[in-house]
């Protein structure tokens, strides 16, 4: 946002406070309504950019700050609807100043949508409202059936995902006994029956409506004023409590359900012979990889993958981040003095970098892709070999994340990698394991999440097929003690992925803040 901008943004509730001053809602203790935190959250939901000479519906518009908001800048209409007449009454006296151009309803949205024609409206707002209604897919049936371009959601997750039963790429729609609505008179809330569903949910309900995203979710500015929003935990959940996502009419994206498909018998089609779960993956992989001519095995690390390695692993590997800041708080954490560290597979040196970043200046890095060197972190002895590198050695730090699942003689690269260790040496290892369907099927959730289509996925299946091969936990601890590894700890796991701490001989006092 640029000056021009930031300014404008901060001028629009100045002259007319009473939007956030007559607003209830300033005093609850969780998140209140506040200046600030109307202008953070607006700016994310309707940006200058998607509702210039546009018409917006805002269904729930409550006190009618969003259309303060969209007319502000250069919205060509704003129609809220608010089923509270106190709401409705003061929003409608507040945006007197507009004219026509603003228009409030006091009327329940299932009753005022079925009213309208088909792209009546060119962006809609949802803001803490869809997860009211009983029947979320009939609800979003009717705002597709009405919105001409753009859907904003704003809700929360459901409490089984904030409460870590289920992970955040779970397809659920949770019914609850005490989903609340705030009242306008007083500091109370009503309670009731609603149903709240997950982010992978809404995108499939939306999408069988031709309605899809080009972004995972909208950002919120993580400040005091959008807690909601920000990465902190709420209760022992790590989950933020609430989310927001823009839905754009996209035909490309749209989805048929079962219902629609039998009919005419159209659609992918399953064969019930040999049908036990362990096969079924396998049989839909195929039929996609000779759809789409796709080759088995042929996953390489070439020029167009070393030039986009950073995306490729944010999008593909859960953790790759996190990670990459774990590895670098257990070397500082060890307290050696100028320590010798390797990265195996160091790829184009982002721990590397990380690392040279902390002050250490030792470093080697080594990766059989000329490529990914060529694009690589250069502060750092930098070798290209499939072999690892012995003559290099002894190292107190050895590192290979996401990438002894690509070697085939892996007992023997660990013999190695043991007997270049320190005697106090630590060996920090991430590994892709084998899994169960479920554990299969959570993964492949966390990539469409990342943005992944399901071509795309198979796709990428097919190519590592027997270029990437896991073994499971029990074989890698298995290994770990014939190899004669002295202690291993898991510190940390995700969707398939676990990295473990490994130490040579003995066990390491960590130096305490």
């Amino acid at each position: 946002m640029n000056m021009i901008d930031n300014h404008k943004n901060h001028c629009v509730f100045d002259n007319c406070p009473e939007f956030y001053l007559l607003d209830n809602r300033q005093n609850r203790s969780f998140n209140p309504v506040s200046k600030e935190m109307l202008e953070d959250k607006l700016h994310v939901l309707l940006p200058q950019w998607l509702i210039q000479d546009k018409n917006i519906l805002d269904l729930g518009s409550c006190m009618g700050a969003a259309g303060q908001w969209a007319l502000h800048h250069g919205a060509a209409s704003y129609t809220g609807v608010e089923l509270q007449k106190e709401y409705a009454a003061q929003s409608q006296k507040l945006l007197t100043p507009w004219k026509n151009r603003a228009h409030i309803y006091q009327q329940d949205i299932r009753s005022f949508i079925k009213e309208k024609n088909e792209d009546s409206y060119d962006v809609i707002l949802m803001a803490g409202v869809i997860y009211l209604f009983v029947d979320p897919k009939n609800i979003i049936d009717e705002i597709c059936r009405v919105a001409k371009e753009t859907i904003v959601i704003e809700t929360t997750y459901p409490q089984i995902i904030r409460n870590g039963k289920l992970p955040p790429s779970a397809l659920i729609t949770e019914y609850t006994h005490r989903q609340e609505v705030n009242l306008p008179d007083g500091k109370e809330s009503l309670l009731g029956i609603c149903a709240t569903s997950s982010l992978r949910a809404l995108d499939l309900m939306f999408s069988l409506n031709g309605f899809g995203k080009n972004e995972p979710t909208l950002e919120f500015p993580k400040t005091r004023h959008m807690l909601n929003y920000s990465n902190e935990n709420i209760s022992d959940s790590k989950i933020p409590l609430r989310l927001a996502v823009r839905y754009v009419k996209d035909d490309s994206k749209k989805l048929s359900s079962l219902e629609d498909n039998l009919p005419d018998k159209k659609g992918f089609r399953r064969s019930w012979e040999n049908d036990p779960l362990s096969k079924k993956r396998t049989v839909e992989r195929n039929k996609i990889s000779q759809q789409f001519g796709m080759e088995t095995g042929s996953w390489k690390f070439d020029e167009e993958v070393a030039k986009n390695f950073s995306t490729i692993a944010k999008r593909e590997i859960p953790d790759y981040q996190r990670v990459i800041d774990k590895t670098v708080e257990v070397v500082n954490k060890c307290g050696f003095r100028n320590p010798k560290i390797i990265d195996i597979g160091s790829a184009t040196g982002e721990t590397l970098k990380r690392l040279h970043n902390e002050g250490y200046r030792n470093l080697f890095g080594v990766d059989n892709s000329q490529k990914m060197l060529d694009r690589s972190f250069k502060k750092a002895t930098l070798i290209c070999s499939e072999e690892f590198p012995v003559a290099h050695g002894p190292f107190d730090v050895i590192i290979a994340n996401w990438v002894l699942h690509f070697i085939h003689q892996r007992e023997q690269y660990l013999q190695e990698i043991k007997h270049s260790l320190n005697q106090d040496g630590i060996f920090i290892l991430t590994e892709k394991l084998t899994s169960s369907p479920l554990s299969y099927s959570l993964y492949d959730d966390f990539k469409r999440n990342s943005g992944m289509t399901d071509n795309e996925i198979f796709k990428k299946y097919t190519q590592l097929k027997n270029v990437l091969t896991p073994r499971s936990l029990l074989w890698y601890l298995d290994t770990f003690k014939k190899t004669g590894f002295g202690f291993v700890d898991i510190i940390n796991a995700n969707s398939m992925f676990v990295t473990f701490l490994i130490q040579k001989n003995k066990r390491i006092k960590a130096q305490r803040v």
